[in-house]
């Protein structure tokens, strides 16, 4: 089992064989393979819901998954710089969340809601660059982000959906990637 289609699963909650392989850019024959490994060790299960199909981590997998990202902190050496990105993306995130959940209640988006999202993105940017040095995966947040903003400019449904890589969706898997690199609870 590799780190990234593992870790892949963990961030995407429940995703089919394709999407867990277009997370990290992996081929779909080996994280198909790898994903039916991981199931025969318990880490990872099939099922469907509603008509679809996909791979969602067990407890045993989240275990693993966590020990895998340790196992990576410690070969790279990223430990501290993993936890002061994530102590400087803790700034951003209480104002990101406020603001996706004012969103949700109303329509349109105000423009102080919008400005704050753009700063968020500005400010994730440097961390972003520092962070893919070392650890390669973490790159691309930043140009979801920006995507998702210019779509919401259309349609605001890309700041919160759940149907899309809306702004809230990709935010929500940094923040996971972040602490499950970590090792820490959501809220720490």
């Amino acid at each position: 089992m590799t780190l990234l289609t593992l870790h892949a699963v963990r961030l995407l909650g429940f995703a089919d064989t394709q999407a867990v392989a277009a997370r990290f850019a992996q081929d779909t024959g080996l994280v198909e393979a790898q994903l039916i490994d991981a199931g025969v060790n318990g880490f990872v299960s099939r099922s469907t819901f509603a008509g679809f199909s996909g791979w969602s981590l067990s407890g045993a997998g989240r275990v693993e998954n966590e020990q895998l990202l340790a196992d990576e902190l410690d070969r790279t050496g990223a430990r501290s710089l993993v936890l002061a990105v994530h102590d400087d993306f803790a700034e951003s995130n209480t104002g990101v969340v406020s603001a996706c959940g004012a969103i949700q209640l109303q329509a349109p988006i105000s423009a102080d809601a919008m400005h704050l999202l753009a700063e968020a993105v500005a400010a994730w940017r440097p961390l972003e660059a520092r962070l893919i040095e070392v650890l390669p995966r973490f790159e691309g947040y930043s140009g979801r982000f920006q995507h998702a903003l210019q779509q919401a400019a259309r349609d605001s449904a890309w700041i919160t959906a759940t149907d899309r890589d809306s702004f809230h969706r990709a935010w929500f898997e940094l923040h996971e990637d972040l602490i499950a690199t970590l090792g820490i609870q959501r809220g720490l």
